[in-house]
């Protein structure tokens, strides 16, 4: 790209005539900008004379923008406005403290987002920026303050603490237990419509390990929808299409709300769990204030 020095108009004049165009008038493009019609009038020309372009048609006690004009007016607008909106954007930056909180997209959707409000209002000079990705090499590589790492707790280059276990139990609606029967065991569990989870990590429980743990024949089951998104089988749950597994302590306020029912008692736990991580270069004290 060649210097935009030579190429740019001068700044004092792009905004004179944008209070010019849409004032349809010097006059009040002066006494919006606190300078003198004349002085409205002379940048004008010489913002004429830089593109080679008459912009206004000038009457006796009006003006009014040629065709060139008018397309001008509408790109110095969008440009002006882009300005204006990123200069905004980076005072408020300054004016808050940003924290960069990194998480899977289970566990954002069902989890974190909750708790961004009550968040807020404990940290009101923070803004939060939510970054979030199933790589969890992604995630460590993202410059985050904090992070949530599901594991065994052992990361290069980040510290962390056990925030809960991982336990893995089945979910369905209310209405999809009705479907099932009143007494629901593993072999209504085995025999109904499975919503599971693409196998694509080898630390992420679907149905087939689910039920090899527990002793169940995977072979004889029927999954209904595979995905590799956790969040739309839990929605495909609520809407009673079938039954899906859930982790504890991501679904407490659908299960106390009655949205989602364990249909029983059984589940599966392992030593993984999600880990609260943070930088090794943060400070301790910023930790223990969060």
């Amino acid at each position: 790209m060649h210097s935009l020095k030579y190429q740019f108009p001068n700044m004092d004049s792009l905004i004179t005539f944008e209070a010019a165009a849409r004032l349809s008038s010097f006059a009040k493009a002066g006494l919006e900008l606190h300078i003198t019609a004349s002085a409205v009038s002379q940048q004008i020309k010489a913002l004429e004379k830089s593109l080679r372009v008459d912009l206004f048609s000038r009457g006796h006690r009006s003006v009014q923008l040629t065709q060139a004009g008018q397309e001008f007016s509408n790109s110095v607008l969008v440009a002006l406005t882009h300005l204006s909106n990123a200069a905004s954007d980076l005072s408020d930056d300054l004016a808050h403290q940003q924290m960069t909180i990194a998480a899977d997209t289970s566990l954002t959707a069902c989890w974190l987002m909750p708790k961004i409000e009550k968040l807020r209002r404990e940290f009101p000079d923070h803004r939060f920026r939510i970054f979030t990705s199933d790589s969890q090499d992604d995630l460590i590589n993202s410059e985050f303050h904090f992070a949530f790492l599901h594991g065994r707790g052992h990361w290069q280059g980040v510290q962390s603490r056990l925030l809960f276990k991982e336990e893995v139990f089945p979910v369905c609606s209310p209405s999809y237990v009705e479907q099932l029967g009143s007494s629901v065991g593993l072999l209504q569990i085995e025999s109904a419509d499975l919503l599971d989870l693409e196998y694509e990590k080898w630390d992420w429980m679907n149905w087939t390990i689910w039920m090899t743990e527990i002793g169940l024949s995977p072979s004889k089951t029927s999954r209904k929808i595979v995905s590799n998104n956790y969040a739309s089988l839990i929605d495909a749950a609520k809407l009673g299409m079938g039954i899906a597994l859930a982790w504890r302590h991501l679904h407490d306020a659908d299960l106390a709300s009655g949205a989602l029912v364990a249909p029983l008692s059984t589940s599966v736990k392992t030593n993984s769990g999600y880990h609260l991580a943070w930088p090794f270069n943060q400070p301790k004290k910023e930790i223990d204030h969060h």
